[in-house]
């Protein structure tokens, strides 16, 4: 019988090796959520699906883009009788920007 080569002999040993078991706290309702939505994520990618990011991608953008906002609104040049304007612009254009990063698109 031949001899196994390194890399055979760790696929053998990898491969009889069972996956660590995910412990979670019982009562920690965040522990619990974390260990199921880690185990969904490997048995949906072992099946071959691929990890859409779109929707956690625009929702950052998104935030970001609000962030920008106050901060403009924060650090604008002038005083606050001459950017009225840019101000109500600001005030207008952040709740709708946060309120998009908060819901789901579905």
């Amino acid at each position: 019988m031949a001899a196994l080569s390194p890399r055979d002999a760790a696929a053998v040993l990898a491969s009889a090796i069972p996956p660590p078991k995910k412990a979670a706290n019982l009562l920690d309702p965040f522990s619990l959520k974390r260990v199921l939505d880690d185990t969904t994520s490997e048995v949906v990618l072992e099946r071959g699906y691929v990890e859409n990011v779109k929707l956690s991608n625009l929702k950052m953008s998104i935030g970001v883009i609000t962030c920008a906002i106050a901060l403009a609104a924060q650090f604008y040049p002038k005083k606050f009788p001459e950017n009225k304007t840019f101000l109500i612009g600001c005030i207008i254009l952040y709740p709708p920007l946060t309120y998009q990063c908060l819901i789901s698109f579905d």
